[in-house]
């Protein structure tokens, strides 16, 4: 049926053509090939399969040429000095933007989907696997939760040990002061006691050298392991975490690392902020979910520094983890393929994350991530170090060139604003050079961006994300490009807490930025009632500044934090479950849960104080936290646990399963709509920055 229903859409589609193709022919010629160009691309984008995904890719990437072609040709060499560096500028980030899409092409071209491999039955032919937690300065309410799930993974309990490294010691570089260095001495003691609770080994080292890749440096001296598991402190795994990636070391013994998507509980700041957690794709979604596959076609999928499994032996041929960059991970991973390791992408989201809670923490994470891929480039080019394939040149260029987007962000910001306010003519005019090739790239480029990316990413929250980061990220950037040994370390910020909302300590420059697009805006508005003669390109300039006035609305929405109040994020189930007490055995609805207590909704007439929960083989104490909600008979309790095995069934019941991370992803997917995805973004950013002014006209930007 389904089938059906695609044929005759198909010849609907085709049909239209032919009369599009006839009404066209009394049209002026650039609008008519505009016109037909444009028809027959989105034909092709709305009927695409596997099999014509590179078609639909070599025709997109043809356009983007053709346009860069045109460009080139257009350049303004005879306007004035001001005029041509600005059009320089506007050509340099327009290159830039280009090279990173045809890039993405090749990567993405063809995504591979792996399928877990089975594990012998007889488990003494499993290899033996340390699992990595490396810790710094997290608070335990963190790190606990990770080190219970990590013990529980279901794997034989003689072929796994669990290592919990804590480089946050009383003799860390941290520790300034007396008081500091007595918090973190109390920190360490209670991580040990934690780990003697739960059984796993505490392990710490006597200096903080080279951070965290230093710190599972240490780690390598002291355990034997074939296989290393790394869970960063917040990320929790799931039981199935070891079953479903140490086939891929026993089938391939050229395999040095299996990686696995982050999942994340909480919404980062902007979901927070503009509640869009769980409204749309997560932002780290695109990542771990078109990127990562299409890089492990080529053998490039690469280690984000958490969720993952490594050889040892590969590891220890490269002489440890990476300690060439703050971005440890990408780092190993270039190491790994010039020695001719192979990698694995399994996209099985089975460890769940914690994201900051704050713009600030969110920044600190992004910074970092930017400054160490400059690194990555300045020290590791792949263009000149020896082992890669081309195709892993190509990729790792790729992931590199994306952390430029500050100084194209900034150009495309400026530019427009800059030409209408200064009459600088920087990008070619006239009504047919816009309909012959302004129009069919930008068509070309959105319709190809939202058939392969839009279930899982609104394109247009990308430019939301990108304009946030930008102007604080530049700086970083441009003295790790200066002094590319100079960038430390900085920890996430995680499990943030705040009990009022607020304005960020950030909002400064996106009110300069509000408040230059709005002057660009009137400029324009103006010019174009009294320059008919500039109309076409001043209507292209204008609606430029508008959409960047409407970015800043929503970076201004997203620097209103609220507060956050809860110190662990709960999780939606909606799963049937068993409650028993004095009442007997009840099957209630299990809402929500995380490792510190549950929400459940009970039957009619049943009423509950101290109850136990019974799943698989584990249970559970717990009591109720008044008041009942006699509306809808939810009750909210917390657990009351009676042994460290309690304690681990506590995180086993809210992170244990893996398919309820892929039911998540699945429920957030978004249909590809470039107008929804349009519109959506403009209703968000007013909202936002409508809120954001609201708070600041009745209480200040800190009350």
């Amino acid at each position: 049926m389904q089938q059906k229903i695609h044929g005759i859409t198909v010849l609907a589609l085709l049909a239209a053509l032919a009369v599009l193709a006839v009404l066209s022919v009394g049209l002026p010629h650039s609008v008519a090939n505009a016109l037909l160009f444009i028809a027959l691309f989105g034909f092709l984008a709305l009927v695409q399969t596997p099999a014509t995904r590179p078609l639909l890719l070599a025709v997109s990437g043809f356009v983007i040429i053709r346009y860069i072609a045109w460009r080139f040709e257009s350049f303004p060499i005879h306007g004035g000095l001001p005029t041509k560096i600005a059009a320089a500028a506007l050509l340099a980030a327009e290159l830039y933007c280009m090279g990173v899409v045809l890039l993405g092409y090749f990567v993405n071209v063809r995504p591979l989907e792996r399928q877990p491999l089975p594990l012998p039955t007889d488990p003494d032919l499993l290899p033996l696997v340390d699992v990595y937690i490396p810790t710094y300065s997290e608070p335990l309410s963190v790190v606990a939760p990770t080190v219970c799930g990590a013990v529980e993974i279901d794997y034989p309990k003689d072929r796994f040990r669990v290592h919990v490294l804590d480089d946050g010691f009383p003799r860390s570089k941290t520790a300034k002061s007396l008081a500091q260095r007595q918090a973190l001495a109390e920190r360490a003691a209670q991580l040990k006691e934690l780990c003697a609770r739960h059984g796993a080994i505490y392990l710490t080292r006597e200096s903080n050298e080279h951070a965290k890749s230093g710190n599972l440096n240490a780690a390598l001296q002291n355990t034997a392991g074939e296989l290393i598991a790394i869970l960063d402190a917040d990320h929790v795994p799931t039981r199935d975490f070891l079953r479903s990636t140490v086939g891929f070391f026993m089938q391939d013994p050229k395999a040095a690392l299996v990686q696995t998507p982050h999942f994340f509980t909480n919404p980062d700041p902007l979901e927070k902020n503009l509640g869009l957690f769980n409204q749309m794709p997560a932002e780290n979604d695109l990542f771990y979910r078109v990127v990562q596959p299409g890089l492990d076609t080529w053998n490039t999928s690469f280690f984000c520094g958490s969720g993952a499994v490594v050889r040892r032996a590969a590891i220890m041929e490269v002489g440890g983890f990476s300690t060439d960059s703050i971005t440890e991970d990408a780092s190993t991973s270039v190491k790994l393929h010039q020695r001719g390791w192979r990698s694995v992408y399994f996209g099985r989201p089975m460890v769940a994350g914690l994201q900051p809670e704050t713009i600030s923490g969110f920044l600190v994470q992004r910074i970092r991530w930017g400054v160490g891929m400059m690194q990555i480039l300045m020290k590791q080019n792949p263009w000149l170090i020896r082992g890669l394939t081309p195709a892993q040149r190509f990729c790792y260029f790729s992931v590199g060139l994306f952390w430029f987007f500050p100084f194209a962000r900034l150009v495309t910001f400026l530019v427009p604003i800059i030409g209408i306010v200064f009459k600088l003519q920087m990008y070619p005019g006239g009504t047919d050079n816009l309909l012959s090739y302004t129009l069919p790239f930008l068509v070309v480029a959105l319709l190809t961006a939202e058939r392969l990316n839009g279930r899982f990413r609104r394109i247009f929250s990308s430019e939301l994300y990108e304009t946030l980061q930008a102007f604080y990220m530049l700086p970083a950037l441009v003295s790790a490009l200066a002094r590319p040994n100079a960038p430390t370390f900085s920890v996430t910020p995680k499990g943030e807490q705040s009990e009022a909302d607020f304005i960020s300590e950030f909002r400064l420059p996106f009110y300069g930025m509000f408040v230059c697009c709005a002057i660009g805006l009137l400029w324009g508005m103006v010019r174009m009632v009294h320059e008919p003669e500039s109309r076409p390109i001043l209507v292209a300039g204008v609606l430029w500044i508008a959409f960047n006035l409407f970015l800043s609305f929503g970076a201004l929405g997203a620097l209103f934090e609220k507060a956050q109040r809860r110190a662990r994020p709960r999780i939606d189930i909606d799963e049937p479950i068993t409650v028993s007490g004095e009442f007997g055995e009840q099957e209630v609805l299990l809402l929500d849960a995380n490792e510190l207590g549950l929400r459940i909704r009970v039957p009619d007439g049943l009423v509950l104080d101290r109850f136990e929960v019974r799943f698989q083989h584990h249970l559970l104490a717990a009591y109720v936290i008044p008041p009942f909600n006699a509306a809808s008979n939810d009750y909210v309790a917390l657990y009351a646990p009676r042994s460290p095995e309690e304690e681990r069934a506590a995180v086993i019941l809210a992170y244990g399963d893996s398919d309820r991370w892929m039911r998540q992803w699945k429920r957030r997917e978004a249909s590809a709509n470039f107008i929804k995805s349009l519109l959506g973004m403009l209703a968000i950013s007013l909202r936002g920055a409508h809120a954001h002014a609201r708070h600041v006209v009745r209480k200040g930007f800190h009350g």
